[in-house]
C-alpha cells in the first residue's frame, strides 16, 4: 500500500504516515483517567462531610492534607451538588 493511498484511507497527512512507518519507536497509548477514580470509601467520606454542610475547599483541604487523598475541588462541588438536589428531592416527596 502507498503513502498516499495510507494516507487517504486514514484522513491523515502523508508527512505523518512517513513518520510513523520510518519510526522504530512507536508512542505509548494515552490512557483515559476513570472519571471517578475514588474508591467507596473516600465517596462515602466525602458525603458525610456533604451532610455535614462542610464545602468544597474544605473537604477538598482536609482529603489532601488529613486523608492523603487526590480529588479536583469541580468535581467536590459537583458531588455537593448532586447529593444535596437529590435530598431536597426526597424532602419534597416525604413533606404532604
Amino acid at each position: 500500500m502507498t503513502v498516499r493511498a495510507i494516507s487517504a484511507e486514514w484522513e491523515v497527512p502523508r508527512w505523518l504516515v512517513r513518520r510513523v512507518l520510518n519510526s522504530s519507536i512507536f508512542p505509548a497509548r494515552s490512557t483515559r483517567r476513570r472519571r471517578t477514580a475514588l474508591d467507596d470509601q473516600a465517596q462515602e467520606l466525602i458525603a458525610a462531610m456533604i451532610n455535614k454542610g462542610i464545602g468544597a475547599k474544605e473537604i477538598w483541604t482536609e482529603l489532601m492534607d488529613i486523608h492523603d487523598i487526590s480529588v479536583s475541588i469541580a468535581n467536590l462541588q459537583i458531588m455537593a451538588s448532586k447529593q444535596r438536589r437529590t435530598a431536597q428531592n426526597q424532602q419534597r416527596r416525604l413533606s404532604p
